[in-house]
Order: C-alpha cells, then sequence, then structure tokens
C-alpha cells in the first residue's frame, strides 16, 4: 500500500472529511476537518495519539478525502457517512429505534396532529422526541379527550366520520361537523398545550369562554370551562422547573467502561415535558466531552425541531461554532451552553441521576455484569491520564505513635465504594528508629508478593498516604518484585497535591470535586483502618494478651508471667533462665517461649 505519509503531504489545507481504510478497502474511521492536511497529519505522530486511535492506525494502509466548502459542509457530511457505514472507531448512536414525533402541518386545509417516526423539512411542525410511541399514543388519546383535534392522516379524502368522532375524541371535521374556523383554534390550542405555554393556553380559552358567555351560548362556555378545568389538571402534573419561558434541553450522561448513555430533558417553557435517552457502545477511554460532541453533531442536525438552549454536563470543544452552525441551520438562535445559573445545574444534576437510572436499568435487563463507573474514578481516569478507569483501588497509610507497635493498612474500593472484606492489615516488622518511609515500603512489598503468591488480581492504581518520598519508597517496593508497571499516586494531605511517576510535581485537585471526594475517601479509611490495627497491638501489649499466641502459654502461665515482669515488654527482655524461674515455668517451655519471642523480634 501508499507510504500514509506521502498521501498526508498530499493533503490540501482546505475542509473537508477523510475515510481511514484497512488494506481491505474497509472504512476504519471518518472524520472531519477544518485543515485537512494538519488534522489527518496528527494521526502520523502515534506517540501522542490515545490507545483506540492508536489501534486504528496499526491497521490503516489506505486514506480517502472529500474536500467541502466549509466547516458546516463536512460535519453534515460526516454525519451522514457516519450513519451510513457505522465505522468501528467512530463514536455513534447505537439505538436502531427512531425517535418519535408528533407532526402537523398547518397549512393542510385541515391539519392533524400524526405519530411519525420520519422528519422532514417539509413545512410541518415537529413536537418531541419521544422514545415510546406506546407511551406517545397513550399520552395523545388522553390530551384528545379534551381538546379533540384529528389524528387520521389525509382528512379530506375520509368517507364518513371515524369512530374518534363517536369517542368524543375528534369534532369530525371531515364531515364539516364543525366550523374550520373553531377547529383551527383547537389546533392552536394543541399547539400550544405541546409547547407548553399553558398560560396562553388557558388565556385562549378563557377568552373563547367569555365571548360564548356573551352571545348567550352558555352551552358551549360550559364545554369550554370543563375543557378548561381538564388542560388545568393535566398541565399542574408536569413539573415546573424554571419560571422563565425559555425552552432547554438539559443533557446529563452516565459511563461503564464500555458504554455511554446521554439523557435528554425536554423542558418548554419552564415545564418538563418529556424525556428520552441514547446509548453509545464506547469505552471509557473516549471523553465525557467527545461523546456529548457526538451527540450534538448526530441528532440535531437532523432534528426538525431544535430547543432555544442545549445545556451540557461538561464543557465540550467548539460550543460557539456548533451553537452558530445549529442556528443557522434551525433559523432561530440555538445556544450550546454549560449550565449558567444553580437552576441549571440542578437539572443537569437531575438529569445525570436519570442518565444512572436508565443504563442501569439498561445492564440489568441485558443481564449485564457491568458496573456504571463512579463519577470520582472517571475523573481520576483523566485527571491522571491513566490508561483504564481505577475501578479497583488499593490505599496505604501507616499508624506509628511514639515508635511502638507500628502498623500499616490497606484499604480496597471497587467502583468507589469500600470492600470491606478485602482489607489487610500488617504489623510492621521494621525494628530500627521508626522511619515512615522503611515501614511504607515494606507494607507495600509484603502486600503485592502476597498477592503474586495467592494469584490474587493487582489494583487499577496503588494510592499512597503521603509526598514524594513516599510514592519513591512505594515504587521502588513494586519494581523489586516486577511490577512497576502498576500505576501509583500519592496524596499530599497539605495541598491535596497527587503525585505519580508521569506528573512528578503533582496536580492539585478541585476543592468539591467527585475525584478529591474519593481520594479522601480512601485516604480517610486507611488512617481508620491502620490507627484501629495500632490501638488493638497496643491494648494487647499492655494487657500482655499477645502472649496468647505463644505455644505452650496458657492462661494461668500467662498471668503470671505479666505479674513476674510487669508487661509483655518485660517479658520480651527476659532470658531463658529469668522465664524458667517463673512459678509453672520448665526449662523447655522457657526455650520454647524465648524462640518465639525472638522469631518476633525478627519478623
Amino acid at each position: 500500500m501508499f507510504d500514509l505519509s506521502k498521501l498526508v503531504s498530499d493533503l490540501p489545507d482546505q475542509p473537508g472529511v477523510y475515510l481511514w481504510k484497512n488494506e481491505k478497502g474497509d472504512i476504519l474511521y471518518i472524520g472531519k476537518a477544518k485543515a485537512l492536511r494538519k488534522r489527518v497529519g496528527s494521526y502520523l505522530r502515534t506517540r501522542s495519539l490515545v490507545r483506540r486511535t492508536w489501534e486504528m492506525m496499526q491497521q490503516a494502509r489506505d486514506l480517502e478525502i472529500i474536500i467541502t466548502n466549509t466547516d458546516r459542509e463536512a460535519l453534515v457530511l460526516e454525519q451522514t457517512l457516519i450513519k451510513k457505514h457505522q465505522p468501528r472507531y467512530n463514536i455513534a448512536l447505537k439505538d436502531d429505534r427512531r425517535h418519535a414525533w408528533i407532526r402537523v402541518n398547518l397549512q393542510d386545509s385541515i391539519p392533524t396532529f400524526e405519530i411519525t417516526r420520519d422528519t422532514e423539512k417539509d413545512g410541518s411542525i415537529y413536537f418531541g422526541p419521544y422514545g415510546s410511541t406506546k407511551r406517545l399514543e397513550r399520552f395523545l388519546d388522553t390530551i384528545r379527550k379534551t381538546i379533540p383535534v384529528a389524528n387520521c392522516k389525509e382528512p379530506w379524502k375520509v368517507k364518513r366520520a371515524c369512530m374518534d368522532y363517536h369517542l368524543d375524541r375528534c369534532t369530525g371535521p371531515c364531515e364539516g361537523h364543525i366550523e374550520s374556523e373553531d377547529y383551527c383554534t383547537l389546533v392552536e390550542q394543541m399547539c400550544l398545550y405541546l409547547e407548553g405555554r399553558s398560560e396562553e393556553l388557558t388565556s385562549n380559552i378563557e377568552e373563547q369562554m367569555k365571548n360564548a358567555s356573551a352571545e348567550m351560548q352558555f352551552e358551549a362556555a360550559a364545554e369550554l370551562r370543563d375543557r378548561l378545568t381538564d388542560i388545568e389538571i393535566i398541565m399542574s402534573r408536569q413539573k415546573v422547573v424554571e419560571f422563565e419561558g425559555i425552552n432547554r434541553d438539559i443533557l446529563g450522561i452516565s459511563r461503564t467502561e464500555q458504554a455511554a448513555l446521554v439523557e435528554m430533558l425536554i423542558v418548554r417553557n419552564g415545564r418538563l415535558i418529556g424525556q428520552d435517552n441514547f446509548y453509545f457502545e464506547v469505552d471509557l477511554e473516549v471523553k465525557d466531552a467527545e461523546v456529548l460532541t457526538a451527540f450534538i453533531e448526530q441528532f440535531y442536525f437532523e432534528a426538525p425541531r431544535l430547543p432555544d438552549e442545549i445545556v451540557v454536563p461538561c464543557k465540550i470543544p467548539e460550543m460557539a461554532q456548533l451553537s452558530e452552525w445549529l442556528s443557522e441551520t434551525n433559523g432561530h438562535d440555538v445556544r450550546v451552553t454549560e449550565p449558567l445559573d444553580a437552576r441549571s445545574t440542578d437539572l443537569v444534576d437531575m438529569a445525570n441521576k436519570n442518565a444512572h437510572r436508565a443504563l442501569r436499568k439498561l445492564l440489568i435487563l441485558g443481564e449485564s455484569e457491568e458496573e456504571i463507573v463512579n463519577d470520582g474514578v472517571k475523573e481520576l481516569k483523566e485527571i491522571l491520564n491513566l490508561s483504564q478507569a481505577p475501578i479497583h483501588i488499593e490505599g496505604f497509610d501507616i499508624a506509628n505513635i511514639q515508635g511502638t507497635d507500628p502498623t500499616g493498612s490497606c484499604v480496597v474500593f471497587r467502583n468507589g465504594e469500600p470492600d470491606n472484606k478485602r482489607y489487610r492489615m500488617f504489623r510492621v516488622r521494621v525494628k530500627e528508629r521508626p522511619d515512615d518511609y522503611a515501614m511504607m515500603r515494606e507494607v507495600v512489598f509484603r502486600r503485592y508478593r502476597g498477592v503474586l503468591e495467592r494469584g490474587h488480581s493487582l489494583p487499577d492504581l496503588i494510592l499512597i498516604d503521603g509526598g514524594k518520598g513516599q510514592l519513591n519508597v512505594a515504587l521502588d517496593a513494586l519494581k523489586e518484585l516486577g511490577l512497576e508497571y502498576l500505576q501509583v499516586a500519592s496524596v499530599a494531605k497539605k495541598e491535596e497535591r497527587v503525585f505519580t511517576r508521569t506528573i512528578p510535581d503533582g496536580v492539585v485537585l478541585d476543592l468539591g470535586s467527585d475525584s478529591l471526594h474519593l481520594i479522601q475517601n480512601i485516604r480517610d479509611e486507611a488512617h481508620r483502618f491502620a490507627q484501629k490495627y495500632h490501638h488493638k497491638l497496643r491494648e494487647k501489649r499492655f494487657s500482655g494478651s499477645i502472649l496468647e499466641e505463644a505455644p505452650s502459654i496458657g492462661p494461668k502461665r500467662r498471668k503470671v508471667l505479666i505479674d513476674k515482669f510487669g508487661s509483655y515488654d518485660g517479658v520480651m527482655k527476659a532470658s531463658v533462665e529469668q522465664l524458667a524461674k517463673v512459678e509453672g515455668m520448665s526449662d523447655f517451655a522457657a526455650k520454647k517461649l524465648r524462640a518465639w519471642l525472638d522469631a518476633q523480634d525478627q519478623d
């Protein structure tokens, strides 16, 4: 095949779409670029590529480009080609369902409200999206009891009134059972309802009711009164989330290691009128911002009707450019933005929680063993530039008060939650002057020597309490075991600065961030567990109960030994001869005890 570098060097600095292909000609990836030569050339700098892109480039053998006139044309073409070819390495919606809409064309002689999955630029108004057509059908049936508009296709071709007319769900405009002007009023009211414009809708009906009453049409006025009451009851069930009348889509996101789900809350005129979700098969290496950008490009550029704002849960690239293109496509201003106030932030939190719930439901129904990745875990992967999400984290701490009974702890967290059954405690064996570095090295070494011997799983991230010194001794211990490839981080409590092998100057985590909260939880738990074991050893040493572990030493001998020498430390200092002279002790028992005490001292 051709030398890829030669192909790239011949590219123009113009906007367009590029397609990477393998040796069979299969499309691996489709991308867009403002300047093709610069963008495509970045793929040849393999050291800077993320794992997924690096893997793709190992298979790339050919390149095809399509030059466009503008960046926006490149975007539209890119999305069209992605949907057509579904390349393996693109972020693409995996839903095979097309989302449902309610369509009405006000230019028709008899406008009707129909449910459709096909949208096009035909002058119609579309309300939605809605995820379930069955739920949408029930919804329309309910509202048409109050606002009886037609939902049949081409009613002007109907020869006789259908069952809906006899069930009072349609006023029968096809047979002239209602004046055209009155039917258009109903259509207007249905549009106001679907847009969530409750105040205008109630005002409209109240005005009609007053006019009917003034003209002595009391039966019509009573019908309008009942309609108003029914609508107010239905509208009251819709949650009011904002008080300004802006139309917004609020996006949230939830992740597993192999999937992402984007949740959309649909807010119209301050009312939460619906929600939907969209599923992607993509690993955690792809950041939230990339998933959200792909969703906006693939969904909104084909949606028949857009809100005034699309609120995203995190900053995404080129928000201003996307806003400009969407505004151009839709004919009115559309802004892509992060939450700018407390209420928007609350709504994004709500969307994230709903995304979590929806993704969990998909996993349960699909009988998947995947877990939804904890937000702190997800943040740590990005901040520490880890190759995979640190689902399995082990944290270490040392408890050493006045140099006596030093202990170490190893706590285990799975996906941000403590796994108490896998905690381990260590009685530190270093006998020289107390040295935090030496003790940390010993505990880390013993922990992973045991893991290797037992064939247990190794962690995705090791978290050490301390600064650079503690990090270095932990790395040294792992190197001795041949585990230098494991990811290790240390956290200095004073500044909450995290150090790793690749971040020697450390990074300060944002206060209140999920990643800092997770690290603090692990560190506090490791400290608590080490202190607990330390106090237990001190208590056993002062009471002498530690001698319970000694061979041939029962309760009576233990009591006599403590009475004679005053404490466990006194027993430790006694010679074989001194031990043998204690009442109830034999030479054999004294020698055996001394050997055990010496082993404790050397252990």
